[in-house]
């Protein structure tokens, strides 16, 4: 190598150097981080998880105290274990903290964070709080689906009078009047009888695969840049099971636009999908809700 080759590759080593400290020294945070464990690198503390979290968090905060760091991947997360510092977390500064990364499969379910759970600490989320609160949950709206709530636990209760003499299982008898109730607050009447029962089972069953797989952890959270190729498939199963309750939701929406062309509506007794139509059909910004958003609190409730 040449003199000049030589000098050209050192002063080159040096810039890039100089280039990496600055750009390190740049991203470093102006207060010191908390103590955590030590991870690997590019994976952070992924690989040591175990399958009982609290416990592991709870021996972790032992160690390094009531606040501790790991890294997920690419992700800094903090783990809080002391009352106190929850109090100044969720109450005194809980706007500060409100904002967080929403995973792959949150977005997708929420249609893009458009429900009062995933959506940003804004203008947004103070609107669709303030519908959530003020008008699907309000003591009217409350006291208008009371019949449903009753017609449900009598059926219920005509259900296990029937069956005098046999054997009962309790938890799945409430289970299943948990279940209708809930169906009925949404739902209300608009369906009924066999078309009722294949409804609910399909949603239900399509509501607890979404859950599942909001709970699982999928790579592309921990690896933004993994996104694009959806390792784990979760991204494509969850756009499958949403498609799936906008094909229920459309056909219940269908029958109740129907029933209310007919009259059939009492509007003394209001469900929740009544209440978000009469929101979508408002002209007032502050409180009307597009179909989009109508979907996601669809599926918050």
């Amino acid at each position: 190598m040449d003199p000049f080759a030589a000098i050209v590759l050192l002063a080159t080593v040096f810039i890039l150097s100089i280039v990496w400290m600055l750009k390190k020294a740049s991203k470093e945070a102006p207060h010191p981080l908390p103590p955590g464990p030590r991870g690997l690198p590019i994976l952070g503390y992924l690989p040591f998880l175990q399958e009982n979290l609290h416990i592991q968090f709870t021996e972790l905060a032992r160690r390094y105290g009531p606040i501790y760091k790991f890294k997920l991947g690419n992700k800094l997360c903090m783990v809080i274990s002391s009352p106190s510092l929850v109090k100044e977390v969720v109450r005194d500064h809980d706007a500060v903290f409100a904002n967080r990364d929403a995973p792959i499969a949150a977005l997708i379910v929420s249609y893009g964070g458009n429900d009062v759970v995933w959506t940003d600490y804004d203008s947004h989320w103070r609107m669709m709080r303030k519908i959530f609160s003020r008008e699907m949950l309000s003591n009217s709206n409350i006291e208008g689906s009371y019949h449903l709530r009753r017609g449900e636990v009598r059926r219920a209760v005509r259900d296990v009078y029937s069956k005098i003499g046999m054997p009962v299982d309790v938890g799945q008898v409430t289970f299943f009047i948990e279940l209708n109730v809930i169906m009925s607050m949404i739902w209300g009447s608009t369906i009924e009888g066999a078309k009722r029962d294949r409804i609910g089972e399909e949603y239900w069953g399509v509501v607890s695969k979404l859950v599942d797989l909001l709970g699982k952890p999928n790579v592309s959270d921990y690896f933004p840049g993994l996104a694009r190729f959806d390792v784990q498939g979760i991204e494509k199963e969850m756009k499958g099971y949403v498609q799936c309750v906008d094909r229920i939701v459309d056909e219940v929406l269908k029958e109740r636009m129907g029933r209310a062309e007919n009259g059939k509506i009492d509007e003394g007794k209001k469900d929740f999908l009544q209440t978000l139509i009469d929101l979508k059909e408002r002209r007032n910004a502050e409180t009307s809700i597009n179909m989009t958003e109508l979907r996601a609190l669809l599926m918050v409730n």
